[in-house]
């Protein structure tokens, strides 16, 4: 391995790290949204904004609820980073796993309850889950050594104290790949 790779890899993870930071911010904004969204139909229950019919698949390509995304949803990261940042959240875009994606959602972890940790803490938890065992057994070799990238959704303040605890990882690869990344062991 030439000495520009590990060079060309800080740089992107620098990058990706300053979209999770984005990612982060915007899901307590869609959360704050999500309760406002509840108190406005005065029965305490849940408001949807995704965009799918009843009984629909929602993989099959358009909207799903921010807080609906999940294990084994495609999408293409640079238009779920652009849903995140719009003024007002209704959803993050999904694709069907068989068209063009370049990310992946391959695991999913709940936080025990209890005071929020910490922007860093939460963050450094999730770096370790989404780039270590998760990434290897999901993808078949380790991270480090990976061409894909690791990326993840985690609970900020506000969401916290709603109930969300959830870490949501997502494999970044090639944009024209199609299907699973599960076990391609790059």
């Amino acid at each position: 391995m030439s000495a520009f790779l590990p060079a060309v890899r800080a740089a992107s993870l620098t990058l990706l790290a300053a979209g999770a930071v984005f990612s982060l911010s915007a899901c307590g904004i869609v959360q704050t949204a999500l309760e406002s969204q509840q108190g406005a139909a005065g029965d305490g229950g849940t408001v949807g904004i995704d965009s799918a019919s009843e009984g629909e698949d929602s993989t099959s390509g358009g909207t799903q609820d921010v807080m609906e995304v999940g294990v084994g949803d495609c999408f293409n990261e640079e238009e779920m980073q652009t849903a995140l940042m719009g003024e007002e959240v209704t959803g993050i875009p999904v694709v069907d796993c068989s068209e063009s994606h370049d990310s992946e959602f391959f695991h999913s972890e709940i936080l025990p309850e209890g005071d929020f940790p910490g922007d860093d803490e939460i963050r450094d938890t999730a770096a370790e889950l989404c780039e270590g065992a998760a990434f290897t057994e999901f993808i078949g070799v380790e991270w480090y050594e990976s061409e894909f990238y690791a990326g993840y959704l985690t609970p900020v303040a506000e969401g916290w104290a709603a109930g969300d605890r959830e870490i949501l990882c997502y494999v970044i690869g090639d944009p024209s790949t199609t299907g699973t990344l599960e076990a391609s062991g790059r």
